[in-house]
């Protein structure tokens, strides 16, 4: 039979094990979340974008600039994840993003920078973006 201080140390362990794994699981989740959204961003699923990973506060508006930017002839050529960090604990993260992309008529492909504020909400167990889209000029 363990004594009892055996048993509040392995308890500990077992509890600081656990902690790890959940912060550990976040961090892969959130690198899931960023790459899918932005994929779905480079392949021009706007919408789906917006009603998977956008806040519920912001999916109106998202929606209203995605229909201007679609009017306007947005097309993207390709896109960069230049840092994700994760913030444990505020349970946010930060991504730094590049896309390429023209606006018809034009065939001049501009760069532009976009920075990304993530926050995980423990209710719907999911990441979501809680910054809109950038200006494409």
């Amino acid at each position: 039979m363990m004594n009892w201080p055996l048993k509040w140390i392995l308890l500990f362990s077992y509890l600081i094990l656990a902690a790890c794994a959940t912060q550990t699981g976040l961090r892969e989740e959130l690198d899931r979340s960023v790459k899918a959204y932005n994929r779905m961003l480079r392949w021009h699923e706007l919408e789906n974008a917006g009603t998977t990973y956008v806040e519920t506060e912001l999916q109106d508006e998202y929606l209203k600039k995605v229909s201007s930017l679609k009017k306007r002839g947005l097309s993207f050529t390709d896109f960069r994840i230049n840092s994700i960090r994760y913030i444990p604990e505020t349970k946010t993260g930060d991504v730094i993003t590049e896309f390429e992309y023209y606006i018809l008529p034009s065939n001049r492909v501009k760069t532009l920078s976009y920075h990304q504020e993530w926050i995980y909400l423990e209710s719907l167990k999911s990441w979501k973006v809680k910054s809109g889209l950038p200006v494409f000029e």
